[in-house]
């Protein structure tokens, strides 16, 4: 933990033993405000170590639904919050909860838990790595860099050697990797092919990992069945990326409406930006494309004049602490934060 971040969870920890932030909570200052919380994955097995930025563990996040549910916090629709916001109708303590991507933990550990506290949710679901038995590439490459730090990695093609002890390391040979299988335009069977060599060449067992579906997204058929027990549904892009190209953006969004819909979505009309990636044209192109909203991963609370298309979130994973969540429901720990997204090594 850096310096900074020491001095800013003990101010809040202060904050709350005082009683400040119940005040700010239950204050008519937060109930003209919306809270969206923004999660990614919980931990099938070891993902929350590997990347606490993406993931956390699953007795983490029923201790936040705990919280959510002791600060009396009135969780609403993705949808339902929006409309109330705008029309100055927000119950007192209002959130929303988001997640994105579809990691299969989702169906496996968050849903489960969702459904039994009875919180309204809504998956922004990116649907390209779903209709195909593959790993996430970019995600899985970094994962098994890590699980293989006790080695050293040594490629014949391409040529390189590196200390996977090291974090610098790590950086580099997935980078070389990555910008490999960009420029060679892999598809997606060479991907796979690929991480099994990967894992073999550092002693990793890839079958096990793929037996408990580590950083793989969910199926179209467990969409559906979420879907059918209430899950909403939205819009994330088919392979998630953010098209600098507005016929390309347009497309990306058409096929991915076209997997949720498959799945029993309604007409998708909320989306969120993949990795946090937007640019102020991409207003325009998610109006012409009849979307209503756009989430982003900045921090903030949400206004009534905030901008429809780049709403902030409160971003949410397994190196957060119970009092920054509680500090974000509140609002303090948003306001005292400098802007910042998830952009590490996700699901690209």
């Amino acid at each position: 933990m850096s310096f900074l971040r020491f001095v800013k969870s003990n101010f809040l920890r202060t904050l709350d033993s005082a009683g400040v932030n119940t005040r700010i909570l239950n204050s008519s200052w937060r109930d003209r405000r919306l809270v969206i919380v923004c999660w990614h994955g919980v931990s099938n097995d070891d993902e929350h170590r590997w990347n606490p930025g993406l993931f956390m563990p699953a007795q983490t996040f029923r201790a936040r639904l705990a919280l959510l549910r002791e600060m009396r916090c009135n969780v609403l629709p993705l949808s339902e919050g929006l409309a109330r916001l705008r029309s100055g109708s927000l119950p007192p303590r209002a959130v929303c909860l988001t997640v994105d991507d579809g990691d299969s933990s989702f169906y496996l550990r968050a849903w489960p838990m969702l459904r039994e506290f009875a919180f309204p949710t809504t998956l922004y679901w990116t649907t390209y790595y779903s209709t195909r038995p593959y790993a996430v590439f970019d995600p899985m490459l970094s994962y098994l860099l890590w699980k293989g730090r006790a080695s050293t990695l040594t490629l014949c093609n391409p040529a390189l050697r590196c200390d996977l002890h090291s974090p610098q390391e790590r950086r580099r040979a997935f980078a070389t990797l990555y910008e490999l299988a960009k420029a060679d335009r892999w598809s997606g069977e060479q991907k796979e092919a690929f991480l099994v060599e990967l894992a073999g060449s550092l002693g990793i067992d890839y079958a096990e990992i793929k037996s408990r579906r580590v950083l793989r997204l969910i199926t179209p058929a467990e969409a559906s069945s979420m879907r059918a027990e209430g899950l909403d549904l939205q819009l994330h892009t088919h392979r998630h990326r953010v098209p600098t190209s507005p016929d390309v953006f347009a497309a990306e969004l058409s096929e991915n409406a076209r997997h949720l819909c498959a799945a029993g979505a309604k007409r998708p009309a909320h989306f969120c930006y993949p990795s946090g990636s937007f640019r102020p044209e991409f207003a325009g192109w998610l109006r012409e494309s009849r979307v209503e909203s756009a989430t982003t991963c900045q921090y903030g609370l949400i206004e009534r004049r905030s901008d429809s298309y780049f709403l902030p979130r409160l971003m949410d994973h397994g190196a957060t602490s119970a009092v920054e969540f509680r500090s974000g429901l509140s609002g303090i720990a948003m306001l005292l934060s400098r802007k910042r997204r998830i952009s590490e090594h996700g699901f690209a």
